[in-house]
């Protein structure tokens, strides 16, 4: 009641003071309400520092509620401790202890003795998983190695099934050499000699007029195949007449793969290549090696070829040690075939490229020769499957020993994962029974109870103090709520007019009326309290005097007051004991005061710490969101992107009546160009997928422009300049492609074009749109 009294005094004074503030303010009120249009300069500063100190006040109100929560907190888990110690240390007066020494020192060693046998097990674990992964990793190997030896397989397969279809299309041929180039060629050549509609005979198939001279090395006469490639397939005709027929004738006969189709005057004169020529005698120029009696099929090679251009270098050593440096290059060198399986082009623009070798011996001098090599190759290719098929079965045999021991080793490891379980087990039986049979301290329990007693009174007396102060501040920021919330409203008022000071002035008058109230009530209180005071006093004198008498019977027994059950023995040892423990402490630890100083500190470091790692954790997690949302568009981009490249490109073939599309592989990097220069009508049933190797010179540059101008639409470059683009293209193609180029340059005014070819474009119509510039040799 003491406490509480002058609680009520400050209370009162409160309230007065706040009835008189009050009281002040609505006199401040009707001289506003009288001055509502002078200055009010100085209001919104002013409702500034009341909002700031409302927020302090309501703070501190905030952390004296908690404050007294804790608090609270604290003094229910002080006596749920201290019921617990009494009855603890009733429970062990009742039982006493016995033979505890005896069973701790046997669980030590029991303990003891275990966790050896569990460090044991641990290493024979570690041991038994290291080598388990080794057995996985080789296991997967030889999985990996077997799937690769299948593929091998059935790769030598396909090209042992090749060789023998080939083979056997070359025995049904007898002795024709024609069915070398496929067992429909003769039915073709014979249905050409039949036909009386051609001006001229076309000449065909190129191959069959094309021969390497006697004493051509093995692997010049594969080199000369491989460039000539589908030329060694294709067809002279001498005009456009010509080719429509023998395309018609083509396609009646529904041949799998329409050869390509050479539109050119006959003519009897080759052409010069003395000055296209490579010149050197280092390595083998390929054009040497070949006996061509027709001039028209001798200028074609040279045309679509460029045989006279192309080197024979026989290792990559000295292809890279002569092409890369342009003073050793030989002139008019195109580039070199070396080792029949890579291309090298030579310096400024020094590269290479591995190029399969398919030759088939097509330009053998007989059949004989060239069914004896296919027999060859065909036993070969089978010899290659068989040594395939053992490394399966050496493989498989490995793979399986390893699946044995891996599931011998995870027997192992589980057993002894389960031993390491089980003893674990029994380690923590071992610890609690130590645990729970700890030996009873009854003087320590005690002390503790006596601890926790004191804490108790501390608590309840910081409590009733935190109590008040809880009070005190919730009404302090009340009052900073109150006078900031009329602050607003004083100023919202002037500026809206005087209703709403008139409602202020309402609520301060119910204020003073409040504050009154709450006057009379503490002052009730304080009457109530000093009542009680008195009559705690009288009540305590009465015990007073009882307490003496108390004490004087007590002294007949001992002048000196005990208030342990201790014996005096056992309270000397703790005396010396924790007089040793005090000593030993100031001389180790550091004061209270640098300890307090240094946490401080380190809490500070501490809280900036976590505040940077949760400011960088949301950066990071904002960063990777941004990120997601950018690839998806990026993807969605580069989807649109490709998709209108491939409609452009298949748009620009049309034009030709070619079909195709573009194949783009985003995670492999790679591009595709599949183009079928037959026509939709009568591609219809014929596989899409033609190797573009095989089309014409003129097709693929076709298909060249067609790509770039699909190409443009996608870059939007300014500037757009195709240089020679024509160089390989017959008249036909060539006047397509002309045709789309100018349309599509003159469909797009935004951009500058610029073509560049050697040819004559007398046949090129002008107009305003269209500017041809001619450029002439200057006269010797």
């Amino acid at each position: 009641e003491n406490r509480k009294l002058p609680l009520c005094e400050k209370n009162i004074e409160k309230n007065g003071i706040e009835e008189k503030n009050m009281r002040e303010r609505k006199k401040d009120v009707e001289g506003e309400i009288q001055s509502i249009a002078k200055d009010q300069k100085g209001e919104e500063t002013k409702l500034r520092d009341l909002k700031q100190e409302f927020k302090i006040k309501n703070e501190a109100a905030k952390a004296s509620r908690k404050a007294l929560n804790v608090l609270k907190r604290n003094q229910e888990k002080i006596e749920m401790t201290k019921t617990a110690l009494s009855e603890e240390i009733e429970r062990l007066r009742a039982t006493g202890t016995t033979e505890y020494e005896e069973k701790h020192m046997a669980r030590v060693e029991q303990i003891r003795k275990t966790e050896e046998m569990v460090a044991a097990l641990g290493a024979q674990s570690e041991t038994s998983s290291n080598h388990l992964n080794h057995l996985h990793a080789n296991s997967r190997e030889t999985e990996a190695k077997v799937m690769q030896l299948k593929a091998d397989k059935q790769r030598e397969r396909g090209k042992a099934m090749k060789t023998q279809q080939e083979l056997e299309a070359l025995k049904k041929g007898g002795k024709n050499k024609l069915a070398a180039f496929g067992p429909w060629m003769p039915k073709v050549v014979a249905e050409i000699n039949k036909n009386k509609k051609f001006r001229s005979p076309p000449i065909g198939p190129l191959g069959a007029h094309i021969n390497v001279k006697e004493g051509t090395s093995e692997n010049i006469a594969k080199a000369i195949e491989g460039e000539l490639g589908g030329l060694m397939h294709s067809f002279l005709v001498s005009c456009s007449q010509d080719q429509k027929e023998l395309f018609n004738l083509f396609s009646k006969l529904g041949l799998p793969q329409k050869p390509s189709i050479f539109t050119c005057p006959f003519t009897e004169s080759r052409h010069d290549i003395q000055a296209k020529r490579v010149d050197t005698d280092m390595f083998p120029v390929l054009i040497d090696y070949v006996d061509i009696e027709d001039s028209n099929v001798f200028n074609r090679v040279v045309d679509s070829g460029s045989l006279e251009r192309i080197l024979f270098i026989p290792t990559t050593g000295e292809a890279e040690s002569v092409l890369s440096k342009p003073e050793l290059i030989p002139t008019n060198t195109l580039h070199a075939t070396v080792a029949n399986s890579y291309q090298y082009y030579p310096a400024p623009n020094y590269r290479s490229y591995y190029k399969e070798d398919r030759s088939r011996g097509l330009l053998k001098a007989n059949i004989e020769e060239l069914v004896e090599q296919y027999k060859q190759q065909l036993a070969q290719e089978e010899l290659q499957e068989r040594e395939v098929e053992k490394l399966i079965k050496q493989a498989n045999e490995e793979r399986m020993n390893h699946m044995k021991q891996i599931d011998a080793e995870e027997r192992k490891l589980k057993l002894v994962r389960d031993k390491i379980r089980v003893k674990n087990n029994e380690i923590l039986n071992l610890k609690n029974e130590e645990e729970n049979e700890a030996p009873p301290d009854i003087s320590a329990l005690e002390d503790d109870l006596d601890s926790r007693k004191e804490s108790l009174d501390v608590v309840v007396t910081k409590l009733d103090e935190e109590n008040v102060k809880c009070i005190t501040t919730t009404e302090t920021a009340q009052a900073a709520k109150n006078a900031f919330t009329e602050a607003d409203q004083s100023n919202a008022a002037r500026r809206e007019g005087v209703e709403p000071l008139s409602g202020e002035l309402e609520q301060l008058e119910n204020g003073i009326k409040k504050a009154k109230r709450d006057k009379e009530h503490y002052m009730t209180k304080r009457d109530e309290y000093k009542e009680k005071i008195t009559k705690y006093e009288k009540e305590v004198e009465e015990k007073e005097e009882r307490l003496g008498e108390l004490v004087e019977k007590a002294k007949y027994w001992s002048e000196e007051r005990i208030q342990s059950r201790k014996k005096v023995d056992s309270l000397k040892r703790e005396v010396v004991k924790m007089e040793e423990s005090l000593k030993q402490q100031e001389e180790t630890q550091e004061p209270r005061e640098l300890v307090t100083q240094k946490f401080d500190s380190l809490s500070k470091v501490y809280e900036r710490a976590r505040a940077q790692v949760k400011y960088m954790d949301e950066t990071v997690t904002f960063l990777e969101s941004m990120l997601l949302q950018r690839k998806h568009g990026f993807k969605i981009i580069r989807n649109t992107t490709s998709k209108n490249i491939n409609r452009n490109f298949t748009t620009q073939l049309n034009a030709r009546k070619y079909i195709g599309k573009l194949e783009f592989d985003h995670h492999a990097h790679t591009l595709t160009i599949i183009v079928n220069p037959d026509s939709k009508a009568a591609a219809a049933a014929l596989d899409l997928k033609r190797d573009i190797r095989s089309l014409s010179g003129g097709e693929k540059s076709y298909s060249s422009v067609s790509l770039i101008l699909a190409l443009w639409n996608a870059m939007t470059p300014p500037f757009r300049v195709l240089d020679e683009f024509d160089v390989f293209m017959d008249a036909v193609n060539r006047r397509v492609s002309l045709d789309n180029i100018i349309n599509y340059a003159s469909d797009d005014r935004k951009f500058q074009f610029i073509f560049l070819t050697p040819l004559n474009t007398d046949n090129i119509g002008i107009s305003n749109d269209l500017k041809i510039i001619k450029l002439y040799k200057r006269a010797s």
